[in-house]
């Protein structure tokens, strides 16, 4: 009952949030025009059929039809929009021209720029520009200027233009080396801003010859918006290059991954390709009109749509998609460890396994937060004062796909394509690989930062801060969805996010072929939850195959198996052996273990005997690892029982020998010093099987090694150690250790730390206290060896007898 209550609450959010997107639109958009009621095709037509005033149409020409917005013009309008109201501003000429239709038409093999007719149709579908191109190379008659004020007259009068709305015209000569150019220019006489912003229309001649009318206008003002949007500009640029400035970053990660079989690039090709794929679509229904104001020298005017489309295919989306499949291997590498369930809706989707309760509550989620997340930001910029608020109309469209002869699928490969790269780089990616370091919160703020600085906002505006504010409100937004729900969910929030907010102008407009390039794309991204809605209140959950497992996520939990059994192995090997007081009977007492792996072959003990003396072992069991493991567990083992039944040395090397032959015959063996400490008659007896010799310091600083030979453990079945005995001085230090402190090395080269390093290092700290001499050998060890692993256990044991 709660789930079904839950998933009606997400329905309902993201159907109010896609009214209050529509209703909110208008708001933080108010110079948009409100009666856009022309498209793409019905422009071309109006255009094609007035160029006929001008002159002949081109036979076989490239017809190239374009959607264009005046940044600047909006950007200086938008001042002026509190004390004129935005309704007078969208009706006037200068509002007219903020969004418009320009259709271009080349004769065959014609370069940019050498169009032969050009026109530019409003959102209204009337006509505010109509020219006729004659080279300057054609050498034309003057005209007299009285013949042209009434060619003037009459071809606006022709074009429907009431001349009594404009005052007398003044008229401009320009020379070129092959003809006189007149122009008129005709200002109206209602100005929406007086003499501060002049407009009109005006008629131009070549020569004789004349070649239509324009609209026109200066701003004294135009200089300083112009670098009023720099800022903006220059950081929306910016996040061009990122895909390139984070590439190396990740792709060492990747690469060192890689060759250690924790990552796979099946689904990452996939990702590569789905991610490109969208990328080479757009640029195939985009690249003619995109490059309407692009020149590449000689190139025609195919020719560089055809380049620009081919250079962007590769040097970007290329870029952009291989960063998406590597970051999606890295991710998932760490993502699987972490949180294997966010990942089930989106396995579901590559697998086509969804017609299940996953998938389909993940679908279900990411359209309505996306919804949601698109109505915030357009009512976030309707409620943002000016100048933060204010964005162009420019800001809604793109990249590049507004001009497609079907915006709905240039919008639909713009928005999947970036949102796979930010995704699965800005939030699968960066949260998953930086939440280990930072924890889940530190993850999460970098992120959303990140987020903020590196990518393109879903809805903007003209204002540095206004557009870092919609970046981190989105970024916020979209990280926490990661980290509360599962990738599925952010992926289509974020498709949604930039699809809706896309969408809105097209479904507000009066034309039904507009209407629909908005709907389509909304279509398809409700697409996956349509597909699955009837799974959604169903007991039937993705559950993972073995099969459906990836060999790289098999790797990693087998990997992950081990790891844990030899966690398990060294938590036992660590409750085995002893954590000793710092004094027994008398005797200070220090030690440590430091193993190579999770599971060493180091041992060592100090038992106190009841008749007040102490049996004192160090061993080593050749190797590291689980079998050494195993082997030292049995002799430390038998070490105890023996010294609690006879704790005589010559017992205790006999039962330690047979134990360590019988078990690890033909495979290990194992060294053992062992000595038993009388420290009231201060009389050490001593022997060593195959282990380095121990150290006797004195309170002089003095070294002396206590040697004794014999063949170490399991190499034999018998074996004869004879005991040693030594008489101690009062404050006399045991320094007892395994061959891992000696033969530490450095990382660079074979040289050893050695016995003089070592016996240099007991003489020096001969009269520090028992801990502090433990802990200086193994610090100058440390400093020997810099930050090279340690290649065998360190085992130091420490006993000092009680002064006189």
């Amino acid at each position: 009952m709660r789930r079904g209550w839950t998933l009606a609450i997400w329905a309902a959010a993201g159907a109010v949030a896609l009214v209050v997107l529509l209703q909110a639109f208008p708001l933080a958009f108010d110079l948009f025009p409100h009666e856009w009621s022309t498209n793409r095709n019905e422009a071309r037509a109006i255009a094609l059929e007035r160029f006929h005033d001008l002159g002949e149409p081109v036979e076989d020409g490239l017809v190239i039809p374009v959607q264009i917005h005046n940044t600047v013009l909006e950007k200086r309008l938008a001042d002026e929009v509190q004390e004129l109201g935005a309704e007078a501003v969208r009706q006037s000429k200068l509002g007219e021209q903020l969004l418009q239709w320009q259709v271009a038409v080349y004769e065959p093999g014609a370069r940019p720029y050498e169009w032969r007719y050009r026109a530019r149709v409003n959102a209204r579908g009337e006509v505010t520009e109509l020219r006729l191109r004659i080279p300057e190379e054609e050498e034309l008659p003057e005209i007299d200027p009285v013949l042209a004020r009434s060619q003037a007259d009459d071809f606006l009068a022709g074009q429907g233009f009431d001349l009594a709305d404009f005052g007398e015209p003044v008229t401009r000569r320009i020379e070129t080396e092959k003809r006189a150019n007149l122009t008129l220019r005709y200002r109206p006489r209602q100005q929406l801003l007086g003499d501060e912003l002049p407009y009109g229309i005006e008629v131009t001649f070549a020569g004789d010859q004349l070649t239509g009318f324009s609209t026109w206008w200066d701003d004294a003002r135009e200089n300083d918006v112009q670098a009023a949007l720099q800022p903006v500009n220059l950081f929306e640029q910016f996040r061009l290059f990122v895909p390139f400035l984070v590439f190396p970053f990740v792709a060492a990660i990747f690469l060192r991954r890689y060759h250690a079989g924790e990552v796979g690039v099946r689904r990452s090709l996939h990702i590569f390709l789905l991610t490109f794929g969208a990328g080479a679509v757009l640029v195939f229904v985009t690249a003619l009109p995109t490059t309407e104001s692009f020149n590449f020298g000689l190139l025609s005017r195919v020719q560089t749509a055809f380049v620009w489309g081919f250079q962007l295919l590769i040097l970007w989306f290329s870029a952009v998609a291989l960063l998406a499949a590597i970051s999606w291997s890295v991710g998932e590498a760490f993502a699987r460890e972490l949180w294997p369930g966010k990942l089930a809706a989106f396995d579901a989707l590559f697998q086509r396994h969804v017609g299940n309760a996953t998938f389909a509550e993940s679908s279900l989620r990411g359209l309505a937060a996306g919804l949601v997340l698109a109505a915030t930001l357009v009512s976030l910029l309707a409620l943002l004062p000016a100048p933060f608020g204010d964005p162009t109309n420019g800001a809604v469209f793109g990249p590049w796909w507004e001009d497609a002869a079907w915006p709905a699928l240039g919008m639909i490969a713009a928005v999947l394509s970036l949102s796979l790269y930010m995704e699965l780089f800005g939030r699968f990616f960066l949260v998953s690989s930086l939440v280990r370091r930072f924890g889940r919160w530190g993850a999460a703020v970098a992120a959303v930062l990140l987020g903020t600085l590196l990518f393109w906002p879903i809805a903007s505006a003209t204002s540095v801060p206004s557009s870092l504010l919609m970046g981190f409100v989105g970024s916020s937004i979209l990280v926490f969805l990661f980290l509360h729900y599962d990738l599925l969910t952010t992926l289509l929030a974020s498709v949604t996010a930039g699809i809706a907010t896309s969408a809105a102008p097209y479904l507000l407009a009066e034309d039904g072929f507009l209407q629909a390039q908005g709907a389509v794309p909304l279509f398809v991204a409700a697409l996956p939850m349509l597909l699955s809605v009837r799974h959604l209140l169903g007991d039937k959950r993705f559950v993972y195959r073995w099969e459906d497992v990836p060999p790289h996520v098999r790797r990693i939990a087998e990997r992950e198996r081990q790891r844990v059994e030899l966690e398990t192995a060294r938590r036992i090997q660590s409750s085995i052996l002893p954590e000793l007081p710092p004094s027994l009977n008398g005797v200070e007492v220090a030690h440590a273990y430091l193993p190579a792996s999770e599971v060493g072959g180091d041992f060592y003990d100090v038992l106190a005997l009841e008749d007040g003396r102490l049996a004192l072992a160090v061993g080593d069991v050749a190797g590291h690892g689980v079998s050494s493991g195993l082997v030292m567990s049995m002799a430390k083992s038998a070490l105890a029982v023996q010294v609690a039944f006879s704790p005589e040395v010559a017992d205790v090397f006999k039962t330690l020998n047979r134990t360590v032959y019988q078990t690890a015959r033909k495979r290990l063996l194992a060294t053992l010093c062992y000595a038993v400490l009388d420290p009231k008659r201060r009389e050490l007896l001593y022997a060593s099987a195959g282990h380095l010799f121990p150290y006797r310091i004195g309170r002089d600083g003095k070294v002396e090694p206590l040697e004794s030979i014999s063949y170490p453990l399991g190499v034999r079945e018998d074996v004869s150690v004879i005991a040693k005995e030594a008489h101690l001085e009062p404050e006399d230090t045991l320094f007892l250790f395994s061959d891992g402190i000696v033969e530490a090395r450095r990382e660079s080269d074979d040289e050893q730390f050695g016995f003089d390093r070592l016996e240099a290092t007991l003489a020096r700290l001969a009269h520090q206290p028992v801990g502090r001499l433990r802990d200086g050998v193994l610090a100058e060890v440390d400093r020997f060896t810099g930050q090279a692993p340690r290649e065998d256990d360190q085992t130091v044991l420490v006993l000092r007898l009680p002064a006189a």
